[in-house]
């Protein structure tokens, strides 16, 4: 049966040590945490991946991704392999790598730009594939997947099992056209972020601001067949309080989304 399971996002915290990270998300009621790879679990460490991998499940929470910053026709060629990128990701024991569809939007990517973008996530995806780990692009302006169009265009392009997407809503954008985009796209999402801006990235709102349009938001991914995690990311002045409320929020727009579902059900 389908879940949304509340998570974190580490770079929410960049500035705080992976232990305390996990703590919080503990004392939160969250159930994982997407581990970034640019500053808790640096690439190639793999010593400290496993470290903080063990640290998050002894306290009962999963490690839901390894959120690299591998960009797709920028990363390999400023010397950053993506083999390392790889086993960094399983030494963490994560079933997912976030991965960006290069640096370009696709509204001013070449033909011949997308086509190099397109091979080397194949080529990556098969060795994802081999380790039984899925690619996920994150959706996110200045990269090929910068719309839900071509969202949709660049995944059913690739076409392969193990390259996937995350979501979040776009925030210059009304809440129906993010509602309809996930409908959209629905099929290929393996993880959410989760967090309320508007109407400018720069405004960070409290999550229960957005509640109504998390409503929306949530009753639509709750078609995915499988469980993924909706993470916290980002909150208001960094500060651990607003985290703590939002994620209040996030456990009570679940709890009552699955009650709802469960009362459609019976």
């Amino acid at each position: 049966s389908f879940m949304i399971l509340p998570g974190l996002t580490s770079v929410t915290f960049r500035d705080k040590a992976p232990k305390e990270i996990v703590h919080l998300a503990y004392q939160a009621k969250l159930k994982g945490i997407e581990w970034g790879g640019d500053i808790h679990v640096p690439i190639g460490q793999l010593g400290k991946a496993e470290k903080v991998g063990r640290l998050t499940r002894a306290a009962g929470l999963s490690v839901c991704a390894y959120g690299s910053y591998y960009t797709v026709g920028k990363s390999q060629e400023e010397g950053i392999n993506f083999e390392d990128v790889l086993t960094t990701a399983e030494a963490l024991q994560a079933p997912i790598i976030r991965i960006w569809a290069g640096n370009k939007s696709s509204y001013n990517a070449t033909e011949t730009y997308r086509r190099k973008i397109l091979n080397e996530t194949l080529e990556i995806a098969d060795k994802a594939e081999k380790k039984g780990i899925k690619l996920a692009f994150e959706f996110h302006s200045n990269t090929l997947n910068d719309t839900y169009d071509s969202c949709s265009e660049l995944i059913v392009e690739l076409d392969h099992p193990a390259v996937k997407t995350y979501w979040q809503p776009i925030t210059s954008v009304k809440s129906e056209i993010n509602a309809a985009g996930i409908d959209k796209i629905l099929p290929w999402i393996v993880g959410v972020h989760v967090f309320h801006w508007w109407p400018e990235v720069e405004v960070r709102l409290p999550l229960n601001q957005g509640a109504q349009d998390w409503k929306d938001y949530l009753f639509r991914l709750s078609k995915l067949k499988a469980p993924i995690f909706g993470n916290l990311e980002f909150v208001k002045d960094n500060s651990p309080k607003h985290f703590l409320e939002d994620a209040r929020t996030l456990l009570n727009l679940i709890g009552n989304h699955q009650v709802l579902k469960t009362k459609q059900r019976n």
